[in-house]
């Protein structure tokens, strides 16, 4: 049985780890979590004004989100208590939740961002999760999810040695695109993504020519409810 990575063991020192683990492709780690946040830009057609960052961890995504979306309120979520804790304190205008609060929450989101949650996530649970987050939406409500891809050898090298990745089972594509239509997500959109490392960021206008090849480090499942 795989071990479940306990998050709360890893919120001091995971922006050093990760650093760490990245330090091979970059000498700021922060590049990757912009990167996604930069990303989500390019396919949205409308500000959204609340963003939920769902699987936030210490708030690494959200404080981007902030900053690329000023206007929007950003809420985020956790099973982590260490973590919320951290991002609470990295970032005081945003509004963290547990997830018991945000089960509960009887409001909706305009736009509810995932970032390399649903690895960490038992693929028989994946289902459950996928309609909660169907239940924080409303009509028009855009779901994007990032994910590592395993049809790339370097990142499931990544994934193998990283530490807080102990518990990782990772989903190709069509799985996670397949999800999204379960949970009655419409116009699901999929492309690669992370092809350059920030040293070789001058060439990422050349992403949008390669994202149907699956060697990008990460790839994007995009739908809307």
């Amino acid at each position: 049985m795989t071990k479940k990575t306990d998050f709360d063991h890893y919120a001091d020192e995971y922006n050093s780890l990760l650093k760490e683990q990245l330090s091979f492709f970059s000498s700021d780690n922060n590049y990757f979590a912009e990167y996604k946040v930069l990303q989500l830009k390019q396919i949205l057609k409308t500000q959204p004004k609340t963003i939920l960052d769902f699987g936030c961890g210490i708030g690494r995504s959200s404080f981007y989100l902030k900053q690329h979306f000023p206007n929007a309120q950003i809420y985020g979520c956790d099973l982590s208590e260490k973590s919320l804790s951290a991002a609470s304190a990295a970032m005081p205008e945003g509004c963290f939740l547990s997830m018991s609060e945000i089960e509960k929450a009887s409001f909706t989101f305009d736009l509810i961002f995932i970032a390399g949650v649903f690895h960490h996530i038992e693929p028989n649970q994946r289902p459950s999760t996928l309609k909660l987050i169907a239940q924080l939406s409303k009509n028009g409500t855009h779901v994007v999810a990032f994910e590592h891809n395993p049809f790339n050898p370097v990142t499931r090298h990544l994934v193998n040695t990283c530490p807080f990745d102990e518990d990782a089972v990772l989903l190709k594509p069509g799985e996670l695109k397949n999800l999204f239509r379960l949970a009655g997500l419409k116009n699901i959109t999929c492309h690669y993504t992370l092809f350059f490392p920030s040293s070789l960021k001058w060439l990422r206008f050349l992403e949008k020519y390669l994202r149907f090849l699956p060697i990008g480090g990460q790839y994007l499942v995009s739908g809307i409810v």
